[in-house]
């Protein structure tokens, strides 16, 4: 019998953002992430209906942010990796302190971040789980960062869930292939971009631009997601010389990747250049980073944490520079600075007089890359998700396979 699959997008399809997708197949419902987008005010998916499965692809809220309401609400289990579990209980709990101080009502407590991180049922890439006797789902490395999944559901017709994924190694994690399926559902946040340079070429660039503030006597501040980006920002200044100080929550999330060694691409590489900066632990260090040539801090976004506070120490200092290397999502704090040379912090605008520069440290596919991904794939349809821009895939992604590009709450039958 062919399995009917039935979809729908409960956030994120048409952003960047808030994912989350309930999969129907012959009366098996299965929910892939269910995360949050940490705006003013955060946002969040539409409520799904009680699920059989549930399956978490990595840790960004924009994927994992709302796991805590739904195990709250439905004791419900998470299929996902050990250390996607470690690192969301870090993200959530942080969460939590974020809607405090920004005068939102949490919509989980704490009880809900230790309840879901007990409900996680830990699988790996390369293996399998049998949902019934029609359908396994197959785990495959995402190769975003690490711990991340793709989810291959196999039976009459083989469906695939990419989450955010990267057909890039990066010096964090290696790349993902693609995987034969009939049903593609694949994320679009780079679409219509393509990754300008070659890593070797950015990261020398990022280099050649941290000299070139220190020697007209300035600070590089790099503000950095504390899950993947700043340990990739680690690694890549690892032999500069530089005097790097390391503050926020990354300095947790690397002591939790260092106890997962088989989802790093080199343990021993990661250690040696944690060994060779320094952290902040207290104000007094704060104020000795200030005095660095390198501060690797989060948020990676602007929209708090500790870059706050050195922002407004540096904002009128013409010598120094910020230097963004991720993905900056519309109406985020970062995206200002991007746009208007201005910065919010917590409620007061101000302009920023120092330097802003943008390097492309992706850990996503680029716009050509999700297309040769998608033909490697060989599907006969494809979904398009988490992107503002899926139109600039569909005409390409066209020439080989179905697209369909579903909104929130749309339902689509394949």
């Amino acid at each position: 019998m062919q399995n009917d699959i039935r979809l729908q997008f409960l956030g994120g399809s048409n952003k960047v953002g808030s994912l989350s997708l309930m999969l129907d197949t012959n009366g098996t419902r299965v929910l892939f992430d269910y995360g949050m987008t940490p705006s003013k005010p955060p946002t969040f998916p539409m409520q799904p209906p009680p699920v059989d499965h549930m399956f978490l692809s990595h840790s960004h809220l924009d994927h994992s942010g709302m796991t805590p309401y739904i195990c709250s609400r439905d004791n419900q289990k998470i299929h996902s990796t050990k250390l996607t579990s470690e690192i969301s209980y870090l993200l959530h709990k942080d969460s939590i302190k974020i809607a405090k101080m920004e005068g939102y009502a949490p919509l989980y407590n704490m009880n809900d971040v230790k309840q879901t991180k007990t409900n996680v049922i830990p699988v790996e890439p390369t293996k399998k789980k049998f949902l019934n006797n029609d359908h396994e789902i197959r785990f495959h490395s995402a190769g975003h960062i690490p711990g991340s999944l793709m989810f291959e559901m196999v039976g009459s017709r083989n469906f695939l869930f990419t989450g955010d994924f990267n057909i890039q190694d990066t010096n964090l994690v290696k790349a993902t292939k693609p995987i034969k399926c009939d049903i593609l559902c694949m994320e679009g946040t780079y679409a219509g971009r393509d990754h300008p340079k070659k890593r070797e070429e950015l990261e020398k660039e990022l280099i050649d631009k941290i000299e070139e503030v220190i020697m007209r006597g300035g600070l590089a501040i790099l503000p950095a997601f504390a899950v993947s980006r700043s340990q990739e920002l680690v690694l890549i200044l690892k032999n500069s010389g530089f005097n790097i100080w390391y503050d926020g929550m990354g300095r947790k999330v690397s002591e939790i990747f260092l106890k997962y060694p088989k989802y790093l691409r080199s343990e021993k590489n990661l250690r040696d250049a944690l060994n060779r900066i320094h952290f902040v632990h207290s104000e007094k260090g704060r104020k000795t980073a200030l005095k660095s040539d390198v501060i690797i801090t989060s948020s990676g976004m602007m929209d708090g944490g500790p870059v706050l506070s050195y922002m407004n120490k540096l904002k009128n200092d013409v010598k120094s520079s910020v230097i963004l290397t991720g993905y900056q999502i519309k109406g985020t704090n970062s995206r200002l600075l991007i746009e208007k040379k201005k910065l919010d912090f917590y409620g007061v605008i101000e302009k920023v007089a120092c330097d802003v520069e943008y390097f492309d440290f992706s850990g996503h596919a680029g716009h050509s890359e999700l297309i040769e991904f998608a033909k490697n794939c060989n599907p006969e349809k494809i979904v398009l998700m988490h992107s503002d821009n899926r139109e600039a895939l569909i005409k390409p992604l066209r020439e080989f396979a179905d697209v369909f590009t579903p909104n929130d709450g749309e339902i689509l039958d394949l």
